[in-house]
């Protein structure tokens, strides 16, 4: 090496060090970038756990088993979010019920849905009243002592439209629950006053208003729609538009038990049903296929609100009458294919929708 290329070489040493030992003697005047808050969570759809998924905790002697293969998806994000499709029983000591339309959850299921981390469950749906109504505040009690938040029923409407919202690095995020039917007759009892109803829109408009101003980014879900197809309702569709209009980000449905389409509206996500995800319906490949969502909201630096960053799509395979798994890449394809969501990458000026790895 030359003597020029060797001072050269041992200036720009000097110089680097010396930035270094500045640091080292100032960092007050070198301020490190603040990172931007991240909270992820995940948005699953029907919840059973009652009836063959209850068998399959017995035989395993395990409450964990229907969340066991989706557990790397858990541990990647704060919490968890879905449709509870069945109560607890009241009489936890009493046989399943003969009638397999009634559910009746074993009270040891509870420790499965907080292992894997669910905080906020929604209970408005067509079997909320499956226990009666004693059966209701059993369930609420029993996720109140465990610090599970819930939303869609309760002891009084004003219960049922009562939000829940779970803070995360900063970041708070509100949900809203209602259903088509407070009981399993297709939305024919009205004026039940436990659950909070889809029709209800004045009430669905004050308790958006209100919670806008509380959190940065609201979910709302709907138990609704037709059961067995890929296409919403009128219905559907009409509680999603004014959920988006009144102050919702996302709106997610279930009941349907098939993965349902998806939309943007007023550049917001809509989809419109999420299909099972812990269930025991092992009649069609359609009952045994879901759709996790993975929501990764972000608040930039500098402050201010939250906002949407991704959703990543997990379809999901249900098992042995109980328990999902991710879809392989050929599955997840067929799964959101049925569903018509071939082109979710393509949502215009709306989020961000990122498809499983794997998927072209």
């Amino acid at each position: 090496m030359s003597r020029w290329h060797a001072f050269r070489a041992s200036a720009l040493i000097a110089v680097l060090l010396g930035g270094a030992f500045g640091l080292l003697r100032a960092p007050e005047q070198y301020p490190l970038p603040r990172p931007r808050a991240v909270a992820a969570f995940l948005v699953v759809g029907d919840l059973m756990l009652s009836r063959g998924v209850a068998t399959a905790m017995a035989r395993a002697r395990d409450p964990l088993v229907p969340f066991s293969r989706m557990r790397s998806t858990f541990r990647s994000v704060a919490f968890a979010f879905g449709n509870l499709e069945s109560p607890f029983a009241v009489d936890p000591g009493a046989k399943p019920s003969a009638n397999r339309m009634v559910f009746g959850a074993p009270s040891e299921a509870l420790s499965g849905l907080m292992d894997a981390g669910f905080r906020v469950l929604n209970l408005a749906n067509n079997h909320t009243l499956d226990q009666r109504a004693a059966g209701l505040l059993r369930t609420t009690r029993l996720l109140d002592e465990n610090s599970v938040q819930h939303v869609g029923a309760g002891a009084n409407l004003q219960d049922a439209w009562e939000p829940a919202i779970v803070a995360v690095n900063g970041i708070r995020i509100g949900f809203v629950g209602a259903s088509y039917s407070s009981l399993n007759d297709l939305g024919a009892a009205k004026n039940v006053p436990y659950v909070a109803r889809i029709e209800d829109r004045e009430r669905l408009q004050s308790t958006l208003t209100r919670l806008r101003g509380r959190v940065d980014f609201i979910v709302v879900t709907m138990h609704a729609g037709i059961e067995y197809t890929h296409k919403p309702d009128e219905a559907q569709i009409g509680f999603a538009h004014a959920a988006i209009d009144d102050g919702a980000d996302l709106v997610a449905g279930a009941h349907s038990h098939w993965v349902q389409s998806f939309e943007t509206y007023r550049g917001k996500p809509v989809f419109y049903g999420l299909g099972n995800f812990v269930f025991d319906q092992t009649w069609s490949m359609e009952t045994m296929r879901g759709l996790a969502l993975r929501v990764v909201l972000s608040r930039p630096a500098e402050g201010g609100r939250a906002h949407l960053e991704q959703i990543e799509l997990i379809p999901v395979i249900i098992e042995h009458a109980s328990t999902p798994r991710p879809a392989l890449p050929r599955e997840a394809r067929e799964i959101l294919h049925a569903a018509g969501m071939d082109n979710v990458l393509s949502t215009g000026d709306g989020p961000a929708v990122i498809l499983p790895p794997g998927l072209h």
